[in-house]
């Protein structure tokens, strides 16, 4: 099997669609020779900050070290993402490529980024910004799953999967065969550690036949997939929770009351130690579109790259995630923290790609996502006219996340996601007028781009005047970047 075949077998699964539990993976991991028992885990869960909080966490097991492998479903902007492997490789020692501002960049057009001075979101107070710069003599590299070996590993797992269709079992779904894929995978390169996120959910979630973890961790959680999941915060808890294993730590971010009481009866029934992110013990020092320096109790002078209040929250959250884990079979000390952080990089997550005028891409599809894009554009964009292009799943809530974000929007234009569960444009734009706020419907990437254009040109705006913000769905926002890379760049 070559990698298009390998691809075009996974592709013939996807009409299976979602079949939440475990008796079809664990058939397929047993005619597998069981390979999710020969590698540790860190296990991740929760509605928003999954992917940022795995990040933070397997590179500052890479940085310390560890052949580390890293399993995210879906993909944002290359399929192969999906499954990573993460190395250092050495540098030298003055080697600034970690930590380089936007502005510098060479890949890019752009302008001088210079930004206004941004406000601290949890005080309003203005804060000063810097370039931070770490000086290491490693850095982490990750490296997405090679073809070579995907197609290795699929031709192992189509012939499993047709093993049990001829004994009368049910076919693996896409999701399922991913999983066992990142297994497969991790065993063949001997992965010291692979951070594990779920796909949806806990209790049912492939992902979950895992016999232990190393550690448990829930990030934010919220109402998402809530006909899968359940009507309230706490049954969705109560599914998120349902990685936690008996006596392994349990890290969760500072949840809502109602999720967070769920996830304290489920640890304390599975005898598992559970710690809880206290959010008030971190201290701002730096905030501006190059990053963010923070303190978090004992640990001074922290900095990422990832943007907004929520990705700090994120990063303690992995640095609890980090102390649980070490000393258990793992040295990990506060310089691998803090450079691991320091080149920690999920793209899509509030992610500058032009400075000017400021293009950013978000994943913002839910309530909470919402919010935090909210408080993002409060703390960033202040004074500049803002374009959105939005496009959603039809089975988001997407009246409330036009409803947390809308009103700091000039215009909204309406884009379709791809794929079946995109929902038109033309309803977006009239759900979006519906509730009073002005948007157009674009169709796609490269309509709302020209629009913009011609929109900032009639109200002769320079081009730091006003930024251009793309959310909604991951799905669509690589799109946004080749159109940006191939076409807006060169209208300016």
């Amino acid at each position: 099997m070559n990698y298009n075949g390998a691809l075009e077998f996974l592709d013939t699964t996807k009409k299976i669609g979602s079949k939440p539990g475990l008796t079809v993976i664990g058939q397929l991991l047993k005619e597998l020779g069981s390979p999710e028992k020969d590698t540790a885990f860190v296990h991740v869960a929760g509605t928003n900050g999954k992917g940022s909080v795995s990040t933070y966490i397997a590179t500052i097991l890479a940085k310390a070290g560890y052949l580390t492998g890293r399993f995210s479903s879906p993909a944002v902007f290359a399929y192969e993402e999906i499954i990573q492997l993460l190395t250092i490789r050495e540098t030298n020692k003055n080697n600034l490529t970690s930590w380089t501002p936007l502005h510098e960049q060479n890949q890019l057009e752009t302008g001088t980024g210079v930004q206004a001075t941004p406000i601290e979101p949890e005080t309003g107070t203005r804060v000063q910004t810097t370039s931070m710069q770490p000086e290491t003599g490693t850095k982490v590299q990750v490296n997405s799953i090679e073809k070579d070996d995907y197609a290795f590993c699929m031709e192992q797992i189509q012939e499993a999967c047709s093993r049990m269709v001829k004994a009368g079992m049910a076919h693996p779904t896409s999701f399922e065969i991913e999983t066992a894929l990142a297994f497969l995978y991790f065993r063949r390169k001997k992965c010291d550690i692979a951070v594990l996120e779920t796909g949806m959910g806990g209790s049912l979630d492939a992902t979950n036949i895992i016999p232990t973890a190393k550690c448990a961790v829930l990030t934010s959680i919220s109402m998402d997939h809530l006909e899968y999941l359940g009507n309230s915060l706490g049954e969705i808890a109560r599914h998120k929770a349902g990685i936690i294993k008996p006596g392994i730590p349990v890290v969760s971010y500072q949840q809502e009351p109602e999720a967070e009481e769920v996830i304290k009866q489920v640890s304390q029934s599975k005898k598992a130690d559970l710690t809880i992110a206290d959010f008030s013990a971190i201290k701002i020092r730096r905030m501006g579109m190059e990053g963010t320096e923070f303190d978090y109790k004992d640990k001074k002078e922290l900095t990422i790259k990832l943007l907004g209040m929520n990705q700090v929250y994120n990063a303690v959250t992995a640095i609890l995630a980090i102390d649980a884990i070490n000393g258990k079979g793992y040295t990990i000390n506060i310089n691998h923290i803090r450079e691991g952080l320091q080149e920690a990089f999920w793209p899509g997550r509030f992610e500058r790609i032009k400075a000017e005028p400021v293009i950013i891409l978000d994943g913002a599809h839910n309530a909470d996502a919402a919010l935090a894009l909210g408080k993002n554009i409060r703390t960033y964009l202040q004074g500049k006219v803002l374009y959105y292009i939005m496009g959603v799943f039809k089975d988001k809530d997407y009246q409330t996340v036009l409803r947390h974000t809308a009103d700091f929007s000039s215009k909204i234009f309406c884009i379709t996601p791809p794929g079946p569960r995109g929902l038109p444009s033309k309803q977006l734009q009239e759900k979006a007028l519906e509730l009073g706020y002005l948007a157009e419907d674009a169709g796609d990437i490269h309509s709302a781009l020209g629009l913009i254009s011609a929109e900032a040109i009639a109200n002769k705006l320079n081009s730091e005047d006003y930024a251009i913000l793309a959310f909604g769905s991951l799905s669509f926002l690589n799109e946004v970047r080749e159109e940006v890379n191939k076409t807006f760049m060169n209208a300016h």
